[in-house]
């Protein structure tokens, strides 16, 4: 790979725009702490102090410094001559190396902590002798990464200042970092260069809403990406963005989404049947599931909903909105629609209009796949709204036949490979989604076979997870050595 020099303007330029922003948000700061227990759970670790691990870094071999530039490699070129006549000190081996190793995998929330579901087990493997420890920036993302790998340390990834960044660095003492999906903090990537440890991107996204963020100062963002060892990115789209931005192309190469690599194929989940009695769900009736759905979205859903009715009388409708905070609002929304609506928190409790079955409110945490089981079609959320859309593997994975709107570009390439494999329709509005849920009601051989093409959809999509270990493997063969698959 091609040496950069590292320029230490960038990290002067970023520690003091850091300084003059906390001059204005120190007050802003106190006031989060004082009023978020999300900010103060376990505060010292955003401060570096996370724990503190035994053992040193494994010493690299002797090469250039990448960060010194021309001038300053020959101006210490006198100091490398006097060191070369000096007695040799012992070098360890490559397998002494590796027992030494410690991988410090990062992973921002709960979106991208369950993309490393399968990369840590499958990192752990080709490191058999490494120790692999995790943070993440939100409580979430914690709770998560500690019941996904129990055992493994897990602590929040410290603040960017360049105190925070080098004492985590020293108690840690990774051999490299991995960041999945990846925060692009400059002090930390310039510093852990510095510091001469490897940083990696793996199942990197990057909208277009954050390219034209990182476009403002695409110099300084030039400078980040190119710190790194590798960028593994998810498709071509999100490479193109990078390659806009300056990054080297050398560093990147499209990996896929790790995240379909958890996808478990199943023709139910557990607990379908029960929460099908405790709802009064009908043998007989057709359920229609929208899922992680958008404030504003039941409108459209509930109009469409009133609509398929006229055909199919026996069609329930079930939202389950994305965020908790939502489930007040669209209770109020469908009860002023003239629906009634049953929450399934409160079962016994029918509130609004008893002319007709009442709407399903999922305002429970964790009963998503239950509800898609119970689906004979699913609405994706977030997919009328400008959001981007929600996912729609899990779905997927049950052969439900899948709808959404116009704007799924959260999933660039999945979402018009469903379409082109029969396994998904796109509806603009409320007539659209009406008219695509009577054709389907109707063509019951036409949802198994959307279904069916949902699941090989996603089949095909798999393996980015050993495509992400293999880059990590070669980014890291020159140093450490690596088990490989006979």
């Amino acid at each position: 790979m091609k040496r950069r020099p590292y320029n230490l303007v960038w990290l002067l330029a970023v520690n003091v725009a850091y300084g003059l922003a906390a001059l204005v948000g120190w007050i802003v700061y106190l006031v989060l702490l004082a009023t978020r227990r999300k900010y103060r759970n376990r505060l010292w670790e955003r401060w570096g102090f996370v724990p503190k691990f035994g053992g040193r870094q494994p010493p690299k071999p002797a090469a250039a410094n990448p960060w010194l530039s021309d001038a300053e490699q020959a101006s210490s070129a006198s100091a490398q001559s006097a060191a070369a006549h000096a007695p040799a000190a012992p070098q360890p081996s490559k397998a002494a190396r590796a027992k030494a190793m410690r991988l410090w995998v990062h992973a921002i929330s709960v979106g991208e902590v369950e993309a490393t579901r399968t990369f840590v087990p499958a990192l752990a493997e080709a490191f058999p002798q490494a120790e692999i420890v995790l943070s993440t920036t939100t409580l979430t993302g914690r709770q998560r990464a500690m019941k996904l790998h129990p055992g493994r340390p897990v602590f929040y990834f410290p603040l960017d200042f360049g105190p925070c960044v080098l004492l985590a660095l020293a108690r840690v003492r990774p051999t490299a970092v991995i960041q999945v999906e990846s925060e692009w903090w400059p002090n930390f990537f310039f510093l852990a260069r510095l510091l001469g440890v490897p940083v990696l991107a793996v199942n990197v996204r990057l909208t277009e809403r954050g390219a034209r963020g990182y476009d403002r100062i695409r110099r300084c963002m030039r400078a980040v990406f190119n710190s790194t060892r590798a960028i593994g990115v998810q498709s071509e789209l999100y490479r193109d963005r990078l390659l806009k931005l300056g990054a080297d192309p050398a560093l990147l190469r499209v990996t896929g989404q790790m995240k379909h690599d958890g996808v478990a194929f199943a023709d139910t989940v557990p607990g379908t049947d029960e929460l099908r009695r405790e709802m009064q769900i009908e043998d007989g009736e057709s359920v229609l599931v929208a899922g992680s759905t958008a404030p504003g979205e039941e409108e459209t859903l509930l109009a469409a909903y009133r609509e398929a009715r006229r055909v199919f009388p026996r069609l329930r409708l079930v939202i389950v909105p994305r965020r908790p905070e939502s489930f007040e609002a669209v209770a109020g929304a469908i009860v002023k629609a003239g629906c009634g609506v049953v929450r399934r928190s409160r079962t016994v409790e029918w509130q609004g209009s008893k002319l007709l079955p009442p709407v399903l409110l999922g305002d429970t945490m964790g009963e998503l796949m239950k509800w898609y089981a119970i689906a004979d079609i699913v609405f994706i959320g977030r997919s009328l709204a400008p959001l981007g859309g929600s996912n729609p593997m899990e779905p997927g994975s049950l052969a439900k036949p899948l709808l959404w709107g116009p704007r799924m570009f959260n999933f660039p390439d999945e979402a018009p490979a469903f379409v082109a494999a029969g396994a998904a329709r796109e509806v603009l509005n409320q007539y659209d989604l009406a008219a695509a849920v009577v054709e389907l009601l109707t063509r019951p051989e036409r949802r198994r076979q959307m279904g069916l093409a949902a699941r090989e959809t996603i089949r095909g999509m798999q393996g980015a997870t050993a495509r992400s270990i293999a880059l990590v493997r070669e980014t890291l063969a020159d140093v450490y050595e690596v088990r490989t698959r006979s």
